[in-house]
């Protein structure tokens, strides 16, 4: 088996195929697979001062292998560009005389370690390569009661030993030492700003995810997934001066979601002429399911996985426009009221950000949350806590899955547009508006379309999702949390894996 995107940090060089490549760093070896991006980052006088590994935006363009970045200065050995870096990527530099990591704003591309054994890797499947691995049981147990799928929070792994690097955190190899480096005591962006404006905000985040959109599309990388949802919406509006050299598509799949997706879709893509075409999803079999899950060092066993030969069989061979991490934009673990509140306790919030509760996790939630600053708001925990445990230890793992050398890319995820979202007092994220925004001032026809609903007699094609939507979210979180208990498996299923 050959491992796409992938790669190993250690003392020694390790050839994972022959096409692999070795890069000497500060007394370590990196091996990187073939397609990952190698770029350096220099001071004044052109001396190496930090790599980066992976598929960098900056300013403007998708770098490439062999391309620079100049820093202006750094902050505790971290280049003060690395705010206006999106893509995914990773970051080595030196901080206090050792070699040290950190992941792009949303750990889109992954990194796990062994402190034990001084090593580091995309995937605990890499990991492997070099050291040992035994199956975490209670860890595997305690995170898949009653769900259908099993994703990895709080930065643990399902290995003994193996930690997760969250976004916002950096990792010193040579000790496994792992710290918080945002946001800190004293950070303005611990809670919303009050002079702040929706206005302020989503100018700031149009011209970010513009310039990203720009660069992929002048790169070569022009095709989005086109849905009813918002996250594609904002693509497509964000493409608006682009869309003629750009292609749209959407997976065809049986279920009433989807179908609705399709329905918006074809809608949209016909009233603006969008060159666009809908993908029949083709079912996976066993081996290329169990490949998959695999390449993710069995990290994440969620629907996506089931598109592994999709995505194989209409591999465009490009950078495909991803919207994930626009859902930060919509307050997505909020309940009405958040904007008043003063804390919740371990149980609301595994709740909320959809964890099973139980003994190991709710230890392991309270470490969390005793890891963030004091007097940091309710709402901006929510929205760091999609950051750091939703997207970095569900969305992350995920790109290792498919068997193909060009990983979607979100133009939307980035330190600046995280901290933009942040700085948006809590009562106007509550009204839910930004993402509505955001189209509206760069293509307001757009929203001619209703938002995950069909309009006039076709509403009557999509009568379940019309009622889910009239209910509260707390009331869709507790038939969840009940569908949850009712579906609860047995311990003993996830002994499954060796790998």
């Amino acid at each position: 088996m050959h491992f796409p995107k992938q790669f190993l940090l250690a003392k020694t060089p390790l050839k994972i195929s022959p096409l692999w490549r070795q890069v000497q760093y500060l007394g370590w070896w990196l091996s990187l697979a073939p397609e990952v991006q190698l770029i350096k980052v220099l001071d004044s006088n052109d001396k190496t001062i930090g790599l980066i590994i992976g598929w960098p935006l900056f300013r403007g363009r998708l770098l490439k292998d062999g391309d620079t970045i100049r820093a202006a200065s750094r902050k505790k050995g971290l280049a003060v560009e690395y705010e206006e870096i999106a893509g995914r990527f990773l970051y080595f530099f030196q901080y206090r005389k050792k070699l040290a990591v950190v992941t792009d704003a949303a750990g889109l591309m992954p990194l796990v370690y062994s402190p034990e054994h001084s090593t580091a890797a995309s995937t605990p499947a890499v990991l492997q390569r070099l050291v040992r691995l035994e199956q975490d049981e209670k860890i595997c147990n305690a995170f898949a009661e009653g769900k259908r799928e099993t994703w990895y929070p709080f930065g643990v792994t399902p290995y003994l030993g193996v930690r997760r690097l969250l976004p916002n955190h950096r990792l010193t190899i040579a000790d496994g030492r792992c710290e918080r480096f945002f946001p800190l005591p004293g950070d303005v962006e611990l809670r919303g700003q009050p002079d702040v404006t929706i206005q302020d905000v989503c100018d700031i985040i149009t011209q970010w995810v513009s310039e990203n959109v720009k660069a992929l599309v002048n790169a070569g990388h022009n095709v989005a997934h086109l849905t009813g949802g918002f996250d594609s919406r904002m693509i497509l509006a964000a493409s608006r001066d682009l869309y003629p050299r750009m292609r749209f598509q959407t997976i065809r799949q049986n279920d009433t979601r989807n179908r609705l997706d399709c329905h918006i879709a074809h809608r949209i893509a016909r009233k603006f002429d969008l060159d666009y075409q809908r993908l029949e999803f083709i079912p996976p079999d066993t081996e290329e399911m169990k490949d998959w899950l695999i390449r993710t060092g069995h990290c994440i066993e969620d629907s996506i996985s089931a598109f592994c030969t999709t995505a194989r069989v209409y591999n465009q061979h490009c950078h495909e426009l991803t919207g994930t991490c626009g859902e930060a934009m919509r307050a997505v673990f909020w309940y009405p009221g958040d904007d008043q509140l003063q804390e919740l306790t371990p149980r609301e919030f595994m709740h909320r950000v959809e964890i099973p509760v139980n003994e190991v996790t709710t230890d392991l939630c309270r470490k969390w949350l005793a890891g963030l600053p004091p007097g940091i708001s309710v709402g901006n925990l929510l929205d760091i806590a999609y950051i750091e445990l939703r997207v970095a230890c569900w969305a992350g793992p995920s790109m290792y899955g498919h068997d193909i050398t060009y990983p979607s890319i979100s133009p939307f995820s980035g330190a600046r547009y995280y901290k933009a979202i942040l700085s948006l007092p809590e009562k106007l994220r509550m009204e839910n508006m930004l993402a509505s925004a955001f189209v509206k001032s760069l293509w307001p026809e757009l929203l001619q379309f209703p938002v995950n609903r069909a309009s006039g007699l076709a509403r009557l094609r999509f009568l379940s999702q019309e009622i889910r939507r009239m209910l509260p979210i707390q009331q869709r979180d507790q038939v969840k949390r009940i569908l949850q208990t009712i579906r609860r498996r047995k311990p003993e299923v996830h002994g499954r894996f060796q790998s």
